[in-house]
């Protein structure tokens, strides 16, 4: 039964790192259009996840983020006490 745990886990996980490598790509491309330039500088990057953090276009980002966060939190707290030794 725990191995299923974990096969859970391993699936949100995979799920998360997919949204935040998306994310991390969106940020990006911002970041190139606004500068023009292939390799934004640092003061294009920290604009970009300011407005990740702000602006309406990324709130479906951050909403989904969020939730597999949430769910892999849970997640490893359920498998961490199916695995506690009784």
């Amino acid at each position: 039964m725990a191995w299923a745990g974990l096969a859970v886990q391993a699936v949100i996980f995979a799920i998360w790192a997919w949204l935040a490598w998306r994310s991390l790509f969106r940020l990006r491309a911002r970041a190139v259009g606004r500068t023009g330039s292939a390799f934004p500088g640092l003061s294009a990057t920290l604009e970009a996840f300011g407005a990740w953090l702000r602006e309406p276009q990324f709130a479906q980002d951050r909403r989904q983020l969020a939730q597999a966060t949430a769910m892999l939190a849970v997640v490893m707290v359920i498998n961490r006490m199916m695995w506690v030794p009784q």
